[in-house]
């Protein structure tokens, strides 16, 4: 949807047409944040060879076997929550809020030390989010360019690169036409 946004004068992108999109998230104790300029930087499609599969752990070790943090957090989420419900009867997990992430991370703590098992921690890929958005909204600083992984399972590892646009593979680069004409009153929602 950003793509569609962009305006280009004479086949050159107008920046002030960009609407910045900053991600994040987390994966066990593995995370990432980017900063993806829409028509300057990679974009989503152009990174999906980064995200992993999907793991899945076994319900017997999630239940009564845990050797690792994941397996807490994924015991809470997946047997504790729905039986507990702890927000209300029918509420569902909400990974975007604070209050429901919070519950989980201290029912982990609790199934972690009757299990021996350390290294459950609360990190804050939103605070690195913030930064960014901070950069971004005040020029202070230069915004990250454009990809960062962190990995705290053995220790603290941080890597920071430079994702490559594929322009010839992805379809949202073809997808709108250059030079395009906007309607400059219209809205997001106007839009889809």
């Amino acid at each position: 949807m950003l793509i569609s946004l962009l305006n280009y004068e004479d086949g050159v992108l107008d920046p002030s047409s960009i609407v910045p999109l900053i991600d994040g998230g987390t994966e066990g104790f593995k995370g990432n944040a980017r900063v993806i300029l829409p028509g300057m930087t990679a974009c989503v499609e152009c990174t999906l060879e980064l995200y992993p599969p999907q793991v899945n752990f076994p319900m017997c070790t999630i239940a009564s076997m845990p050797r690792l943090p994941e397996h807490c957090i994924e015991y809470v989420r997946m047997l504790q929550w729905p039986k507990e419900q702890p927000f209300g009867d029918g509420v569902l997990l909400d990974g975007d809020d604070p209050e429901h992430i919070q519950w989980i991370f201290q029912k982990s703590v609790e199934r972690a030390s009757q299990y021996n098992i350390r290294g459950v921690t609360y990190r804050l890929t939103q605070a690195v989010c913030a930064t960014e958005v901070f950069k971004i909204a005040t020029s202070a600083y230069i915004p990250l360019n454009n990809y960062l992984v962190f990995n705290d399972v053995d220790g603290l590892y941080t890597y920071t690169f430079e994702a490559e646009r594929k322009t010839n593979e992805v379809s949202s680069y073809h997808s709108y036409a250059r030079g395009k004409e906007q309607n400059t009153l219209l809205t997001v929602s106007n839009i889809y």
